[in-house]
């Protein structure tokens, strides 16, 4: 959800968002290509900002974020927690959740190959992605910050920290200058806007406002002002990081989840401040590596339960080969002194036969006029009968 606010100021100190004096224009945030900063620079390859990924076959891109943390990047609670739903029922399943590489060009094909699964999300446990403001309903905004935790660290480097409440509270009163990074749309004005080409985008010169809200906790909430005439937020901005640098620190002051433009033309960013949810960081992430080792050592047990079963199987299975190979050679042997046996018992029958053959001999025997032939090994003549 990203919103475009007119309104005006009535005073210095006492500051309102009144729906009455200006028009709301509210965009859904989709798992469409994102639209990053109006009149800011292209900033391929900068440090710390990224965005989140959904799709297989052509990754594309959603909302904004900031590498805080290794292996955690902080972005807006609407970003991940489905319209009009409550913590924690995510836009997507988790599966499907990715961040790019910081600064990358998320339409260049090594999007795909180089960007990051997130493994959990956290939102504050009562979060409410309701943005109903004709009802005067936009608990959206409140608390409207999200911590995802990655499978792996990314490149380069991460935010050095986030803003202290004394350090916020300067910048509110003009100490300091912001600079914000983005994904959204692009273009001259928000009239001419157009889709993001894929770049992250950067505006420079930001300055803090005094200006309070009857909807967020001061602590919680800072509204911030571009540099006269230049740039503003706009659709796929949401969750991008306001960051500022103090001395060799690069700091979080908050995260960006609305813009709008005062009665003068002022460009303003509404932002939750981090500091309040570094805490509940702290646990979150703790509690997520715990978890994550646990889930690692059940992992390991259950790759090794499975290792150890498919080595028992494959032993079993080549016992069972094993046997069956000695059972068929003990067969094939049987088999083969049974025909060797049967040979040697047919050859030598038939060599007692040819001796046997080769010692008969034949007679003549003469009775009358009767001769008849005798033959064996030691013939002999018929009764009645004379050997010629």
């Amino acid at each position: 959800m990203f919103e475009k606010i007119a309104f005006k100021v009535s005073s210095i100190l006492d500051v309102k968002l009144k729906a009455a004096l200006g028009a709301f224009i509210f965009l859904m945030i989709s798992t469409t290509p994102a639209n990053s900063i109006i009149n800011g620079t292209a900033s391929v390859g900068a440090d710390y900002v990224v965005t989140m990924l959904f799709g297989e076959e052509k990754p594309s891109s959603h909302c904004t974020g900031a590498y805080l943390r290794p292996r955690v990047v902080v972005t807006a609670a609407h970003c991940v927690i489905k319209q009009g739903a409550r913590a924690p029922e995510l836009v997507k399943p988790i599966e499907d959740w990715y961040v790019s590489q910081p600064g990358i060009d998320w339409l260049t094909p090594e999007t795909r190959s180089s960007r990051v699964k997130v493994l959990k999300i956290w939102t504050d446990p009562d979060y409410f992605n309701r943005w109903e403001p004709e009802k005067g309903l936009r608990e959206t905004q409140v608390n409207d910050v999200a911590f995802l935790f990655l499978e792996r660290e990314l490149n380069g480097p991460t935010v050095s920290r986030a803003a202290n409440r004394d350090e916020i509270e300067s910048f509110r009163f003009g100490q300091g200058r912001a600079f914000h990074l983005g994904y959204g749309c692009i273009g001259t004005s928000w009239e001419q806007r157009r889709s993001n080409d894929g770049k992250p985008y950067l505006a420079q010169g930001i300055v803090g406002t005094d200006i309070q809200s009857i909807t967020h906790i001061r602590d919680r909430w800072l509204f911030a002002r571009y540099s006269e005439g230049n740039a503003e937020v706009c659709s796929g901005d949401s969750g991008s990081p306001l960051l500022m640098r103090k001395g060799n620190e690069i700091l979080y002051l908050g995260t960006i989840f609305a813009g709008g433009n005062g009665a003068s033309g002022e460009r303003y960013a509404s932002t939750t401040v981090l500091w309040p949810f570094v805490p509940a960081l702290d646990v979150a992430y703790k509690e997520f590596l715990i978890e994550e080792a646990k889930n690692r050592e059940l992992k390991a047990k259950q790759e090794a339960e499975a290792k150890a079963k498919a080595a028992s199987e494959l032993k079993a299975k080549q016992e069972a080969e094993a046997k069956a190979a000695s059972e068929l050679k003990a067969k094939q042997e049987a088999e083969a002194k049974a025909a060797s046996e049967l040979k040697a018992k047919q050859e030598a029958e038939a060599k007692k036969k040819a001796a046997e053959e080769s010692k008969k001999s034949t007679i003549k025997c003469i009775k009358g006029k009767r001769i008849k032939n005798v033959t064996g090994i030691k013939p002999t003549c018929p009764t009645g009968y004379k050997k010629k």
